[in-house]
């Protein structure tokens, strides 16, 4: 472990401001907890846990996945992560096989899996948390949200090993353990340091992912580059000669930046102090959708129709990167800082090239929003 990297890292880790910037998701976790309770969960009905079917309020598969985003992305992974889900193109329900042999047994079978996770988790039974048949990633993300200062919400297995190593934490025994094991050993790590152990646990989360030693990178997003590379190719050639568009705002465009403004809820925003449509930067250059929060801190919304080209969402992620650096770059000359972030809506869905783009940027974007 570099120790001095780690110790100056700490130094300099702005707690209070990472705290304040957390304040609004930490209220909607607890709203989320308050509302699906043990007893909530046991007679909770197929369409306030499904995926899919549009339904946000109040709805278990909504929240840990989308309002609850800030306190560890699990969006990667696809619907059938959560045993019972809504197909919207066969307008069925559908479920994961393991879980039963029709999509009513599943649903029943995935909250009793639920309760035991969560009678688990209270008692730290870490075997009996790693024998739940509930995938990987979902059961992290429950236990980090209804315990969140036992359980660690970092839920990529790969960056839990990450980090392990990192902190020279990693050997034999650890590399054939569950992950869930593998997280109590970062928490004990934590709870151990004279300077973080006072930390909530999403703070310490939060330094692991931003501050150090960060995610890892990996060869696998150039691999997969390469193995796309036409397609690429050919996106970029479009965007270079100008034709990578449909010209002008058409009215899908300009219905689906209507809807984002009107119902900012879809993208995880719920509250804000202002907004705007098509707000200029300082660079001349007009945002599709602009919030700015209560802490000041501001948040772009760039929009792609259902029918925007390939070449055309590529180029909306390079616009979310300058977007980014704009806003950033408005603060500093105002002598201030915020942690202002930029989204990518889109009516259609990433590329599989293009989805790798997104992970290698790390934006944050919403696909297949219909107004």
């Amino acid at each position: 472990m570099d120790k001095q990297s780690f110790i100056q890292a700490k130094k300099s880790f702005p707690l209070q401001q990472e705290l304040a910037e957390f304040s609004a998701v930490e209220e909607e976790r607890r709203k989320f907890v308050d509302y699906f309770t043990l007893e909530k969960i046991a007679n909770m009905t197929l369409d306030e846990y499904v995926y899919g079917k549009g339904i946000t309020k109040n709805n278990f598969c909504y929240g840990i996945e989308r309002t609850l985003k800030m306190l560890g992305n699990i969006q990667g992974s696809r619907s059938p992560k959560f045993g019972v889900y809504y197909n919207k193109e066969n307008q069925t329900y559908e479920h994961t096989k393991k879980f039963g042999r029709n999509y009513l047994e599943a649903f029943d079978n995935v909250k009793n899996a639920i309760l035991d996770l969560l009678d688990a988790g209270i008692i730290q039974d870490l075997r009996d948390i790693a024998r739940n048949p509930l995938a990987p990633i979902i059961k992290g993300k429950i236990l980090s949200v209804y315990y969140p200062e036992i359980y660690l919400n970092i839920f990529s297995e790969e960056h839990v090993d990450h980090y392990l190593k990192a902190f020279d934490l990693w050997d034999e025994n650890l590399s054939k353990a569950d992950v869930a094991y593998k997280r109590m050993v970062l928490v004990d790590f934590k709870y151990n340091d004279r300077d973080m152990h006072s930390w909530p646990m999403n703070m310490f989360a939060v330094f692991l992912w931003k501050y150090w030693p960060k995610p890892p990178q990996t060869d696998k997003f150039y691999t997969n580059l390469h193995n796309k590379k036409d397609q690429l190719e050919s996106d970029k050639t479009l965007i270079r000669k100008g034709n990578f568009g449909y010209g002008g705002e058409g009215d899908l465009h300009k219905g689906l930046k209507e809807y984002i403004y009107n119902n900012p809820w879809i993208i995880g925003i719920h509250s804000f102090k202002q907004r705007e449509m098509e707000h200029i930067l300082l660079s001349g250059d007009r945002l599709d959708v602009w919030f700015e929060l209560a802490d000041g801190s501001e948040i772009a919304v760039e929009v792609k129709s259902e029918i925007s080209s390939s070449a055309d969402v590529l180029r909306g992620l390079f616009q979310c990167v300058k977007y980014q650096a704009i806003m950033d770059a408005e603060n500093l000359i105002d002598g201030i800082t915020h942690n202002n972030h930029v989204i990518l809506v889109l009516g259609g869905s990433l590329s599989e090239t293009n989805a790798g783009i997104r992970g290698k940027f790390g934006i944050e974007v919403y696909e297949n929003i219909k107004p």
